[in-house]
């Protein structure tokens, strides 16, 4: 009996690791390719990777003034980027990643909604995502996610001296224990304030700002997972500067000639 049973054996063993993943977290973040906005999923330390778009569940446009602005969603079958007619200064999105039980230390595998109740433990995926593409007054304030990292200095001031000051809030609440915050891939240390400050050097915030936070009731795990990017609008190379400062002097120089004549 048992010889009978090891080729499904094998078959199940060899199928089971397509469906384990770990638990730590990946998070959904923002990158700006001209005119469009990509929603990404993974570790941005590693770069994205593939996932099921029909999870996104909604997202946000705003102009300087912290007002919604009109943007279009386009999909395809592993892709999601927003466009939008007007000037973007930020962008809010979710995702819902659904259910997994875990199987063994920080290894979980999907499952439905309605499987929930066969397993003891289970963790709800939710993923949200913050990009600032501008700085004011209105955009310093929160954006009301469930988790969000709120930068305390402008992320795109040339004066921070190495560090993103941040504040994690839940619900919009200041949470500073259990809360994970990454950059880069590496875990960075709660300041005595309950803040943190993100190592960005002098090149800036050159990739998403990531925590994680989680709460249990009633034998279900909600995990949220969060993400934070600044990237500033292009700026024209000095030689593309210098040669439209050249045009716009010969321009003026022919309108001179001209109403001399």
């Amino acid at each position: 009996m048992l010889l009978k049973k090891i080729p499904g054996l094998l078959i199940a063993a060899a199928i089971l690791p397509c469906f384990i993943q770990s638990a730590s977290a990946h998070v959904i973040w923002f990158e700006k390719d001209n005119a469009q906005y990509n929603l990404l999923f993974g570790h941005p330390e590693e770069g994205p990777q593939f996932y099921d778009v029909k999870k996104f569940t909604g997202a946000e446009v705003y102009d300087i003034n912290k007002q919604t602005i009109p943007f279009s969603i386009n999909q395809t079958s592993d892709q999601l980027y927003l466009t939008a007619d007007k000037e973007v200064a930020a962008i809010t999105a979710s995702l819902d990643n659904g259910y997994v039980a875990e199987v063994g230390d920080d290894a979980y595998y999907d499952i439905t909604a309605s499987e929930v109740g066969n397993y003891q433990n289970v963790r709800h995926l939710l993923k949200y995502t913050k990009a600032l593409y501008n700085w004011s007054d209105a955009l310093a304030q929160s954006f009301a996610l469930p988790l969000e990292i709120l930068p305390l200095q402008n992320p795109f001031a040339e004066d921070l001296s190495g560090s993103l000051l941040v504040q994690i809030l839940a619900q919009g609440k200041p949470v500073s224990d259990s809360v994970t915050v990454e950059y880069l891939g590496q875990e960075v240390a709660k300041n005595a304030d309950g803040t943190f400050s993100i190592p960005i050097g002098t090149q800036g915030l050159v990739q998403a700002v990531e925590a994680s936070y989680s709460i249990s009731s009633g034998g279900i795990t909600t995990s949220y997972e969060t993400g934070f990017t600044a990237q500033i609008a292009s700026v024209p190379e000095p030689s593309t500067l210098l040669a439209l400062s050249v045009v716009g002097l010969l321009v003026l120089r022919r309108k001179k000639i001209l109403l001399n004549k």
